[in-house]
């Protein structure tokens, strides 16, 4: 398909290894000295567009999935990681109400139109269980 070869154009052009390096280093310490407080260990967490998995690789749950169109999310992700190369507007691979938190970064502005924000945000809200994503991160 087109438009996957020009995702995988795109994602191998757009950072160095060293860049991807440095990136990983600043995920690092959010995710330790900040996101970390917001997640229980004990969490099954979704990152939505993870890229090159700076997320969801430096934060500590028992269960982690992860979201990318790219081909090459999976060799970015720690072992421990369940990849998915799957569009965010249909996680058909996740139950209802199984996900404690959701992750996205620098994402929802990568859809293709409002439909697809609405198709993705009502994806999240299925799978996130019960009081899920309840956190307050203004504090």
């Amino acid at each position: 398909m087109k438009a996957e070869k020009e995702i995988k154009k795109l994602y191998k052009n757009r950072f160095s290894e060293t860049e991807i390096q440095k990136k990983n280093i600043i995920w690092k310490v959010l995710c330790e000295f900040f996101f970390q407080k917001y997640i229980n260990k004990d969490s099954i967490v979704l990152d939505i567009g993870a890229g090159y998995c700076e997320f969801i690789n430096n934060i500590n749950c028992k269960e982690k999935y992860a979201i990318d169109l790219s081909e090459d999310t999976p060799s970015f992700a720690n072992p421990d990681i369940k990849v998915f190369n799957n569009s965010s507007t249909n996680l058909f691979f996740l139950s209802d109400n199984s996900i404690d938190m959701v992750f996205m970064s620098n994402f929802l502005e990568h859809l293709k139109n409002k439909e697809e924000v609405v198709r993705t945000l009502s994806e999240v809200m299925r799978v996130l269980k019960v009081g899920g994503g309840d956190n307050d991160f203004t504090t």
